[in-house]
């Protein structure tokens, strides 16, 4: 054999040697453009192929999961899952990406479209006056398939429709009392999922703010003061009275000395208060607000603030209160319950306590209370007295119980103030002999009042206890419980009269209204709990410090 026939050989051997290490990727789609799979969740497919290099493999889709994502020479078969349905109305498309250390292949995978829902409008503006949203769409899916869901309290659902061609859910907006634009979402998932499941879609719902076409001009009558009672008995405990959100022109027409006076009447119509009205001196004071009504971007005199949503919290500035009260010639500041009533029938009330003369606490307070509904329904008058009355005055706690168990640390500082004559409704212990009422549990004067030792107190389902099942303190079903108007009682003779009174002292002043004062509050039950009263630990502003 010649050279030149070896080297043709060897020329030949090397060309196939070479072509068997070319890097290649052969993705096996059966002629298809692509790999489809179906619209429902979990649906699988197979991406087949063969390569002789090892191999990484990617996607760009949320939707898409790969197994496995690398591996070596030879055939190859990737599993490809869906992890979530196609609600989107049209198929979707991801790319899978095979990389090994030289070539990258591209592989269309397509998932089918399934059960959608398709809105007309993905964006839907409403003005501040609030009323019914139509939410027109269409949809493959029958009536029982899909859920509606909103995200926010001023929202409420309305009713649902169908034509031959599509769907209507209707819902209704509550009047936007802010000067700023709010948002909220509208989401459609499968029945069952609730408002966290994938959604077939979802729509953005604007509302415009409130845009106050007047402001207050005449401010002559800030400050000015009416007596609404005087005491004839006692020292006289003052109660001042004032509103927040009232304008000028609210002022003038009667509007706002109408809310103090019926806001007055209420705070008397629970016992003992009820037979007690003759110890207090009650003032009505101006305040003249730049704005109606009660929202962010109003200009009030208290900028009182709600918390909104499922919270009833109030907030506002304390020292304007205090300011407008420390106004009033002569008042016994310290002991002065202080009540902020807001221009606005949304469901809230806060009530603030714990200021301090510098050294001791003070029986001065604050309470915000909106005018609930309206001004002669029932809430309101009921929210008046659990807060003012109950919180304010008597420096009651809340019987009702929405938490775990009360921490060990809020019991001790609950208990010290309990040591001055605060919090006397509640207890921290299950015995008969030693709660704060056990002298009600074995007096037959009480029996008709079911007075007992009932767990939930204090916001807390465990660890504190109530004298009653239901009262003015819990949900606004009863009148104030007999160891309730038995604080309110030993308070008002403190601070009107100087003395302390015996239990038998009560007796004698409650048995005559005992019955009738259980049954006043009946049928008047809160929508939600009120928020705990604040304990606020903080020095009480005179006039010299401001």
């Amino acid at each position: 054999m010649n050279i030149k026939h070896l080297l043709t050989l060897f020329l030949a051997y090397m060309a196939v040697a070479c072509s068997d290490d070319t890097p290649y990727i052969n993705v096996n789609n059966t002629g298809s453009t692509s790999i489809i799979i179906s619209s429902e969740r979990d649906a699988t497919g197979t991406l087949s192929f063969s390569t002789n290099q090892a191999w990484t493999a990617t996607d760009d889709a949320d939707w898409l999961s790969l197994s496995p994502v690398s591996g070596g020479t030879g055939d190859q078969a990737i599993t490809l899952s869906a992890t979530s349905e196609n609600r989107t109305g049209e198929v979707r498309s991801a790319t899978v990406t095979l990389t090994t250390t030289t070539l990258t292949q591209e592989v269309l995978i397509e998932q089918e479209a399934g059960r959608y829902i398709r809105l007309e409008e993905d964006t839907i503006r409403i003005g501040a006056q609030g009323g019914e949203i139509p939410i027109k769409f269409s949809t493959n899916m029958e009536n029982g398939e899909f859920a509606a869901y909103y995200t926010d309290g001023w929202l409420t659902q309305g009713i649902r429709t169908r034509t031959e061609t599509s769907y209507e859910v209707h819902l209704i907006a509550y009047p936007n009392l802010n000067m700023e634009s709010r948002t909220a979402y509208i989401l459609f998932t499968a029945v069952g999922e609730g408002p966290s499941g994938n959604p077939f879609a979802s729509a953005v719902i604007v509302q415009e703010g409130l845009q106050p076409n007047e402001e207050s001009t005449d401010y002559s009558s800030d400050k000015t003061v009416r007596i609404l009672n005087e005491a004839t008995r006692g020292t006289g405990i003052p109660i001042v009275l004032m509103g927040d959100g009232f304008m000028d022109t609210e002022i003038a027409d009667g509007t706002y000395d109408a809310v103090m006076d019926q806001a007055y009447e209420n705070l008397f119509t629970e016992e003992p208060m009820s037979s007690l009205r003759d110890y207090f001196d009650v003032y009505a004071i101006t305040a003249v607000s730049r704005h109606s009504g009660i929202g962010t971007g109003h200009d009030t005199a208290f900028s009182s603030w709600l918390e909104g949503g499922n919270s009833t919290l109030i907030e506002g500035d304390q020292e304007a209160v205090m300011d407008y009260v420390a106004s009033i010639e002569g008042i016994d500041y310290e002991n002065t319950l202080a009540i902020v009533i807001l221009n606005t029938h949304q469901y809230a009330g806060t009530t603030y306590f714990g200021y301090t003369d510098g050294e001791e606490l003070t029986e001065f307070a604050i309470a915000y209370c909106p005018i609930v509904n309206s001004l002669d329904d029932e809430q309101f008058r009921t929210i008046l007295c659990h807060e003012a009355i109950g919180h304010g005055l008597g420096k009651l706690n809340d019987e009702y119980a929405y938490e775990g168990t009360m921490p060990e640390k809020e019991i001790e500082e609950a208990k010290a103030l309990q040591a001055i004559g605060w919090y006397r409704n509640v207890d921290f212990t299950n015995d008969p002999d030693s709660v704060l009422w056990s002298a009600f549990l074995s007096d037959s004067r009480y029996t008709q009042e079911d007075l007992g030792i009932y767990e939930g107190a204090c916001t807390y389902a465990h660890g504190a206890y109530r004298p009653s099942e239901e009262s003015l303190m819990n949900s606004n079903t009863l009148g104030f419980n007999a160891p309730s108007r038995q604080a309110l009682y030993d308070k008002v003779m403190r601070l009107g009269e100087g003395r302390e009174v015996t239990y038998e002292d009560f007796v004698s002043f409650d048995s005559p209204t005992t019955h009738s004062s259980r049954l006043r509050a009946s049928g008047a039950a809160i929508s939600r709990p009120l928020h705990a009263p604040q304990f606020v630990n903080q020095p009480l502003k005179r006039a010299a410090d401001r």
